[in-house]
This record gives structure tokens, sequence and C-alpha cells, in this order.
């Protein structure tokens, strides 16, 4: 069964409005902070690249070393290996550096975005629905007040959506009121409680 977004009030639209622009700003908000929280992230792989260039840089220092003679043959294997060493960290840390920078964007958008989506495309239609009964109500009445149709149209409304304790503080019969065409206060009711008045 599909909820008729015509029987919500104008107040309740107003508070449902409040409560969904509250939704998303905090998830926008969330998904922000873990942006900002797993890119700060990518300062250790910064830190694993400097590291790296620190031992190529050692590594290539001692191949000077090992092309001294007496001393160098040795030296120079070593050498070579703290320089392959150091290029792998240093590779590492720049590939780890990419890989948390594109999951601060996803996490981020994925915890900003997808849940404040979610809450408008099931927001959205239902309020457009609702706006159009307001506006197709509010543009027919100035031409259409106290047409008998149009008052037992609202009455009816208002037995549909006012709860049983307001329909009996308005009248004893609400239906036996709209079969005898009396239907003014009903209708008056209908227009309150969309948050329109009579012209």
């Amino acid at each position: 069964m599909r909820a008729e977004p015509q029987l919500l009030s104008a107040r309740s639209v107003r508070w449902l409005d409040a409560g969904v622009v509250v939704w998303i700003v905090v998830w926008i908000v969330l998904g922000a902070l873990i942006w900002h929280d797993i890119g700060a992230q990518a300062q250790l792989s910064a830190d694993v690249i400097k590291v790296g260039t620190a031992v190529k840089d050692t590594g290539q220092a001692l191949g000077v070393v090992g092309g001294l003679p007496l001393v160098g043959g040795q030296i120079g294997d070593f050498a070579d290996r703290i320089e392959a060493m150091g290029a792998e960290v240093e590779a590492s840390g720049q590939d780890s550096r990419s890989s948390i920078r594109r999951t601060a964007v996803i996490a981020g958008l994925g915890v900003g975005i997808l849940p404040a989506a979610l809450v408008l495309l099931l927001y959205l239609p239902a309020r457009i629905r609702w706006k159009r009964y307001v506006g197709a109500i509010a543009g027919a009445l100035p031409g259409a007040a106290g047409d008998p149709a149009f008052e037992q149209y609202l009455a009816r409304r208002a037995i549909d959506a006012l709860p049983w304790d307001s329909l009996r503080a308005i009248t004893p019969d609400p239906w036996g009121d709209v079969r005898r065409g009396e239907c003014r206060a009903l209708a008056d009711a209908e227009l309150e409680r969309v948050g329109l008045r009579r012209p």
C-alpha cells in the first residue's frame, strides 16, 4: 500500500523538510571528515617515500666508495642492493599514497552522498506530490470557493486526513454533513491542514 503524501499536514511537511535537511547535512559533514582523515594518512606514504629516497641516496653514496681500489668490490655490490631496496621502498610509498587518496575520495563520497541521495530519492517524489496537491487547491481556491463540488472534495479530504477526535470537534457527523452538503466547516479544516486560507 502506498502512502498518500497529500494526507500530511503543512506542519508535518515542514518538520519532514527540516529532518531531511539535517540528515543530508550530517552525512555530508561525516563524508568530508572521513575524506579528510583518510587523506591525512597519505602523509605516512610521504614519509615512506622520504625513507626510500634516503636509502637510495645512501646506496648511491656507497657506490662511490665501491669504485675505490682495494675496498671497492664487496662494498659496490652492497651499495647496489641498498640502492635497489631504496628504489623499491620509494615506489611502494608512491603507490600507497595514490591508493590512500583514492580510498579517501571513494569513502568520503560514499558516506557523504549515498545516504543523502537515498533519502532524497525516497522523499522528493512524495514531497513533489504534496506540493502539487496543495498547489492545485491553492490555484482552484479563488475561483472555486463556494462551489459545492469543490467544498465537498475538501470536506472528503478532511475526513480522510484528520484524526477522529479532530473530526468530532468539527462536527458530530462528518459523513452526514457531506451527504447533506454542509461541508464548509470540514472544507475549512482541510484548508487549514494544508496551510491555505480562503481569499
